[in-house]
């Protein structure tokens, strides 16, 4: 086919298009299509298409297949073929497939422009058999339009350049297609038709002047100048079942237990921390490498304005039972004294206690064990009140 008969016939086609689009309903906005097309195939534009137009000029017939699956994105693949005599490749028969991505403008009008990208294989086999069949990989760009003529068939008119990767090499199309749609869903345009309201024939009775009429009121009784909803209802903005006119407090969270006010329901919960504290034999001084344990948990007191702290002291089995009595107090108020000046935590909300060996977690026996007895317990308790949800 000659380039300007196939323009021509393009121009025809999108003239018809300019009409029918009027006539047409909106475009849907889901479907699947498949259908056939007519194609103008330039080979080589790059280097050759000024040396030899004709030589590498093909007409390709061929079928497409796709789906819509919203009113801006599609997917389609096609395929074309025939047999052709070119200077760049002879007598063979040409073989091109794709499958591209497509981005619509005016997403669901009659009339709409389109992009699109995508990737797929070139082949040329010769009728010959002297020479072995040709192939490779092809990226495709694309841009036209198409328009709706009929509920179920869409006009498609537009040209395509594709890059073969193996021999760089530019190839161009300009195509015209008619595509068969199935399963289309309605567009958003006719959402947007308003409905001419049903004529009035009787005056209707509305005892609580809400104004829905009593047949339809589902809330008889309103109070007076209560905001209500197509049933009669009292609206209720949060959803937590209390009318807008007694909630006390609005934009509760979705799923929230509530009081007949309104307001979200709490529940006292007792927060524990627990920390260790380990210390040197004999000694009693708080070690730098706990510093960091205390600054953490004079942040959770902070947290907790309401929480107290009870610090226990503990020593190992070695010396004296009174002497490690008198230890493991002096080791609580060391690390008390390390919250109230460095941490600036009130010296009212600590409390120590000191244990000697009376409270081992470990074994007195080894060295190891005695390291881990050698310590101070901070237990925090405090109480907070945790949202409740259904």
């Amino acid at each position: 086919m000659n380039a300007k008969r196939f323009l021509a016939a393009s121009i025809a086609c999108a003239s018809v298009t300019a009409t029918s689009a009027v006539m047409a309903e909106g475009m849907p906005e889901r479907y699947f299509y498949f259908g056939g097309h007519i194609s103008e195939n330039w080979l080589d534009v790059g280097d050759h298409y000024l040396e030899s137009t004709s030589e590498n000029e093909v007409t390709l017939p061929g079928a497409q297949l796709g789906y819509r699956f919203n009113r801006d994105w599609s997917v389609q693949g096609w395929w074309e073929r025939n047999n052709s005599n070119t200077e760049l490749f002879g007598d063979v028969d040409l073989n091109i497939a794709s499958a591209a991505l497509r981005k619509h403008f005016y997403g669901s009008s009659s009339f709409e422009p389109y992009v699109g990208i995508g990737a797929g294989e070139f082949r040329a086999e010769p009728n010959s058999d002297s020479s072995n069949d040709y192939q490779e990989t092809i990226g495709t760009l694309e841009a036209g339009f198409q328009t709706l003529l009929h509920p179920h068939f869409i006009l498609d008119v537009g040209a395509r350049p594709y890059y073969a990767f193996d021999s760089e090499r530019w190839d161009a199309e300009i195509y015209a297609g008619l595509n068969f749609l199935i399963g289309a869903s309605s567009s958003g345009n006719d959402e947007e038709m308003e409905e001419e309201p049903a004529p009035v024939d009787n005056i209707v009775s509305d005892s609580d002047g809400d104004g829905v009429p009593d047949e339809q009121d589902q809330c008889s009784g309103t109070p007076a100048g209560a905001q209500v909803d197509a049933t009669g209802c009292e609206l209720d903005d949060d959803g937590d079942g209390v009318a807008n006119s007694k909630d006390q407090c609005a934009d509760t969270p979705a799923g929230a237990l509530v009081d007949e006010t309104g307001c979200q329901q709490y529940l006292d919960k007792d927060v524990k921390e627990t920390l260790y504290v380990e210390f040197e034999h004999g000694k009693s001084e708080v070690t730098k490498a706990s510093y960091p344990k205390l600054g953490n948990l004079a942040e959770q007191m902070r947290q907790y304005p309401s929480a107290n702290l009870v610090l226990e002291g503990h020593t190992d089995s070695t010396g004296s039972a009174a002497f490690n009595k008198k230890l493991s107090k002096q080791r609580a108020d060391a690390v008390m004294r390390v919250l109230v000046d460095e941490y600036d935590i009130a010296a009212e909300r600590v409390s120590t206690e000191g244990y000697g060996e009376e409270k081992p977690i470990a074994d007195n026996g080894t060295a190891e064990g005695r390291a881990q007895n050698r310590r101070v317990e901070a237990v925090m308790k405090a109480t907070t009140k945790e949202a409740q949800f259904q």
